[in-house]
Order: structure tokens, then C-alpha cells, then sequence
């Protein structure tokens, strides 16, 4: 008896992609690499749970502050520089029927000496999904302005926000909002929503594909958290992947940058001889000129920690050579000249630190507090070290421990010491020696 095919073993369907389609999603992928590098093969994409929003699950309801301090960590932002207004428009006014011609607004965000300033509707508060999106797509374009990427291409910008999510570990909330129907009725008012994004679902498939085969993982756990049809769609363009691979894939650049995140784990915790041997292996694997830089800034600063300042500085040279505009490297040279002795010229590379603006400000003031120290000004030294402390937004390496060094000199023992106790407790090496000593004296 024929059953019309039901007892038949039918292929899966083939995933298909324009051409166009995917060289633009692995054009994207290139240059975000060529920016930020390659993804470390541990990445997972950012859920939205208390593992990844710690802040915002601690409250019953999402509250936008706190999102934007999730957001700052996850992407490594200073929350300083980042402030939101809620807007009420006719759609928070009860009873009230609105119709707005295109787009509704929902978030923009205004950017001005160098602070970011996120305008959010109010009525998006009420859709915590909704709201919770909005603010990533808003955080991945200050992420991409905060590295000075020109992103702004016109017609298809939005599209690439999406790709740039992906690579920054979003894709899933960004999947998860591709549309966004609802309704909500009281009993004597009814308000519907309807939202599609304009990326479609075989491009965000790809593209997430695209990420997965980067970090080799053609399996993910987190791609269960697809809808349905995209995590079909996934699973047919990671087969399409496999049958027809993509040249965005370098193994020598993935093991490349697998080493250069394992030296700084070894830099982390506190075996700066394995950290130097490791990234040394970098540079025989690597062609991209952006990671060259890191790894002599890198490599010299593990130098640098390890008391080997000589060898330190030929690093930063190199780095500089490549990048003349790297400001952690001018800072790093002109700290290792200063500890050389060669102190007029190690305050020249903090003054070009400071010129390129895009050095950290509280490590440049903490070197010119060394420079001031060893010059026997000790109030320009106090100084500089309280503007250091005043501009952390980050732990600054050592600066406790030289503050407290600065502070027993002027034999303010008992306040060096309650800092020497700060330095101790970050675990630096050196803060430990150095307690150490004075506890065997």
C-alpha cells in the first residue's frame, strides 16, 4: 500500500545563502577580526541569566541602571561614561491611541565629549525583553565608537550592528528579538505590537554559524536557546560550513590567539617567566599586524613586571614602530625608563601617552608620580598619585604598592603600610616581596 512518501527516509534540506549574502556577513567578520582580533575558542554567547546580569537579576524587575553596568562589564566599558533619560511620549498616557509613521522611538543614544548619553522610551520599560534589547544594540554601538570604528555605512549599518553583536557575543538575545508580537488588553483597552527586524533569518543563521566554526565549536550548548526555525536553519549553514568552509577561518591566527590569552591568564596569576615564553610563540604564528602590537606591548610588560626593564623597552620600541599612535606602550616605556634612571626621557613617552589619547590616564599619572619621586619633588609625586587614584576605573598594577613605598619614605609608615596591605591582597608579587622584606627587618 503506497503511504505517500511518510515511510520514506527524506533528506534534511539544504541550507541556502546568496552569494552576495555571505561575502558581505564574511567581509564583516574579517574586518571586526582585523579590529579586535580573533574570538578566544572558550567564548560562549551571553545569555540573558544572573550569570551574565548579575546586577539586573538582583532586583524582581529589570532596572535600567543596573543593565548598564552589566552592559559596561560585559564589554569592558566604563560605566562613568555612560548615562540614560527615560522620554514619555502619547504611548505612556492611558486610554490615549497613538499612531506614529515609521519606526516608533525606542532608544538612541547621543554622543558628546566623550560621554554617551542613552534616551530610552519610558514605554519600553513595561517589555523587559524589548528593553533589554534595545540597550544591547545601543552598548554595541558604543562599543564599536569607543574603539573609533568608522560603522556608519548608511543603508545597511543596522544589519551590521547585528553581525558585530554576534562577534561580541550577543547573538542569541539578538536572535532571540528578530521579531516581537504582543498584545496586552486591561478589559477596556487593547495594545498591539508588531516589530520584524529587517535581518533575515538565513543571514543571522549564517552569521552565527559563521562565529561558531571561528571559535571551532560546531556543536554549541547555547545554540539550544535559538528559536526553532533559526536553530534549524543553524545546524543546516554549520553542514554548509563544513562542505563548503569559509577563508575567514585561520588555524594558525586561532592558535595564535589562544596562546596569547593563555600568556595572559599565566600574567594573571603571577608566573610572568611562562606568560613571556608563551607569547614569544605568537609572533612564529601570526601575520596580523594589529596582534604583533599586543604581543610586544604584552610581551614587555610581563618584562617589565619581571624587573627586566632593558629588555622591556626594545618591546615597546617594536610595538611602537608598528603603531606609533599606542599609548599603553608609550606609558609602559616611558615607566621602564623611569625605573632605568633615565628619567627626562622616560617623561617624554608619558607626555606622547597622553597625546594620543587613548592611554589609560591613571597608570600615565601613576609613572609621573615615579618620575616626580625620583626628581625628589615630593608634591608633585602626591599629586599625580592622588589623580591617579582619582582616575581608576580599573585596578591600576602597582600603584598601591608605590604609593606605599612613596608614603614610608616620607615616613608615614603606619598609612604605606595600611596601602602595602592593599597591594598584598590584589596578590601582586612584588607587594608580597616587598612586605616580606619589611618583615624580616
Amino acid at each position: 500500500m503506497k503511504l505517500f512518501g511518510f515511510n520514506k527516509k527524506t533528506k534534511e534540506p539544504k541550507f541556502r545563502i546568496t552569494e552576495p549574502d555571505r561575502d558581505w556577513v564574511e567581509d564583516n567578520f574579517k574586518w571586526l577580526i582585523q579590529i579586535f582580533g580573533y574570538p578566544n575558542r572558550q567564548s560562549e554567547q551571553i545569555l540573558i541569566t544572573d550569570k551574565f546580569f548579575p546586577k539586573t537579576f538582583s532586583t524582581s524587575e529589570p532596572e535600567v541602571k543596573n543593565l548598564i553596568e552589566d552592559l559596561c562589564n560585559l564589554l569592558n566599558l566604563e560605566s562613568g561614561k555612560i548615562g540614560f533619560e527615560l522620554h514619555e511620549d502619547l504611548r505612556d498616557n492611558y486610554g490615549m491611541p497613538y499612531e506614529i509613521q515609521g519606526k516608533p522611538f525606542e532608544t538612541d543614544t547621543e554622543i558628546s565629549d566623550n560621554y554617551y548619553k542613552i534616551h530610552i522610551a519610558k514605554s519600553i520599560s513595561k517589555r523587559p525583553n524589548r528593553l533589554i534589547f534595545n540597550l544591547i544594540y545601543e552598548f554595541i554601538r558604543i562599543r564599536l565608537s569607543e574603539s573609533k570604528v568608522q560603522y556608519d555605512t548608511g543603508e545597511d549599518t543596522s544589519l551590521f550592528i547585528y553581525i558585530a553583536g554576534i562577534y561580541f557575543r550577543f547573538g542569541i538575545p539578538l536572535s532571540q528579538n528578530l521579531t516581537d508580537v504582543g498584545r496586552t488588553d486591561d478589559g477596556f483597552w487593547e495594545t498591539k505590537w508588531h516589530y520584524v527586524s529587517e535581518m533575515p533569518n538565513e543571514v543571522m543563521a549564517f552569521a552565527l554559524a559563521t562565529f561558531s566554526k571561528l571559535i571551532e565549536q560546531d556543536d554549541p550548548i547555547w545554540k539550544n536557546e535559538l528559536p526553532r526555525d533559526l536553530r534549524l536553519q543553524f545546524e543546516r549553514a554549520i553542514s554548509f560550513l563544513n562542505d563548503s568552509p569559509s577563508n575567514v577561518f585561520n588555524k594558525a591566527e586561532l592558535e595564535a590567539h589562544d596562546l596569547f590569552n593563555q600568556a595572559h591568564e599565566e600574567y594573571q596569576n603571577g608566573d610572568f617567566d611562562s606568560a613571556i615564553n608563551t607569547i614569544q610563540k605568537v609572533l612564529h604564528l601570526t601575520e596580523d599586524v594589529f596582534l604583533k602590537v599586543d604581543v610586544y606591548n604584552n610581551m614587555g610588560y610581563y618584562q617589565l613586571r619581571n624587573g627586566a626593564y632593558e629588555q622591556s623597552i626594545q618591546n615597546f620600541q617594536k610595538a611602537l614602530e608598528i603603531d606609533p599612535n599606542y599609548g599603553f606602550a608609550y606609558d609602559n616605556l616611558g615607566y621602564s625608563l623611569i625605573q632605568m634612571g633615565q628619567l627626562e626621557e622616560g617623561r617624554q613617552q608619558l607626555e606622547n601617552a597622553l597625546k594620543t589619547e587613548n592611554n589609560d590616564n591613571a597608570y600615565t599619572y601613576r609613572n609621573l608620580a615615579l618620575y616626580h619621586l625620583a626628581k625628589n619633588d615630593l608634591e608633585q609625586a602626591e599629586t599625580n598619585f592622588q589623580l591617579a587614584f582619582e582616575t581608576e576605573t580599573f585596578p591600576v598594577d602597582l600603584l598601591e604598592l608605590h604609593y606605599a613605598n612613596f608614603l614610608i619614605k616620607k615616613g608615614e609608615e603606619e598609612k604605606g603600610m595600611e596601602y602595602l596591605r592593599k597591594a598584598v591582597e590584589k596578590g601582586e608579587p612584588e607587594a608580597i616581596e616587598r612586605m616580606n622584606e619589611i618583615m624580616r627587618s
